[in-house]
């Protein structure tokens, strides 16, 4: 008789510190899953009981009542750990071991490598290219840097991407037109991040025209990083 595959929650305010260990557990057969509010994880349980939580006792949606009771309780037969005992971020390794100890043999060994996506990165600035194209690489993406929107608009059939980044102000194409295209040659399907060193409301309104988000070279990096996380996270759920 076939094992049922495990299933795992995620309820985490931040669920993007996680990411890279849940689609590791995707590979290995569990059926994962991501809350971030007390009421959606709820509703996901109730859709499909999980076995294992890592738990968010902070969550949003808390109010007065104790959080770990009350997942005990719609939860019974799922093993909880509390995120606040632990040390934050946890390790991608420090994750999977938790999950085998909790689940054992129900995870399968291996699994296909782990898919993070490809990002394609478009700035006619080589200091931030190469800055925010090594942010992604370390964090597991494939990374296709390009600092001319024609060169990069040509290469998207061949790289497939699953998230763009691009420049709003480029000399020649720029970044609003390339959006457009990217979208036209993708049938919709690349989300693009605007990026821009304009501190203007014009720039964050056109950028908001053509595509979900427009985020200041200003910024800590870190913002693109989550903003990126989400967007892929979203293609591969599952």
């Amino acid at each position: 008789m076939m094992t049922r595959p495990p299933t795992i929650l995620f309820a985490d305010r931040d669920p993007s510190w996680s990411r890279e260990a849940r689609i590791v557990l995707r590979g290995r057969g569990a059926k994962v899953a991501t809350a971030a509010s007390v009421d959606e994880a709820l509703h996901m349980a109730a859709l499909a009981q999980p076995d294992l939580v890592f738990l968010d006792d902070d969550l949003p949606g808390r109010g007065e009542r104790d959080l770990a009771a009350l997942f005990r309780s719609a939860m019974p037969d799922a093993r909880i750990l509390l995120l606040g005992s632990l040390p934050r971020p946890l390790a991608s390794e420090a994750v999977l071991t938790l999950a085998e100890d909790a689940l054992g043999a129900r995870l399968r060994e291996g699994g296909p490598p782990a898919r993070l996506g490809t990002v394609l990165c478009v700035d006619d600035d080589p200091a931030y290219l190469r800055a925010i194209s090594r942010l992604l690489s370390r964090h597991g993406y494939r990374v296709s840097a390009f600092d001319n929107a024609d060169r990069a608009l040509e290469a998207i059939p061949r790289l497939r991407p699953d998230v763009a980044i691009v420049d709003i102000m480029m000399p020649g194409m720029g970044g609003l037109d390339l959006a457009t295209k990217i979208g036209e040659a993708s049938h919709g399907k690349v989300p693009v991040v605007f990026v821009t060193g304009l501190d203007s409301d014009e720039a964050f309104y056109e950028g908001h025209q053509h595509g979900r988000f427009v985020v200041e070279k200003t910024d800590d990096p870190e913002k693109v990083l989550e903003v990126v996380n989400s967007l892929a996270d979203s293609r591969f759920q599952g």
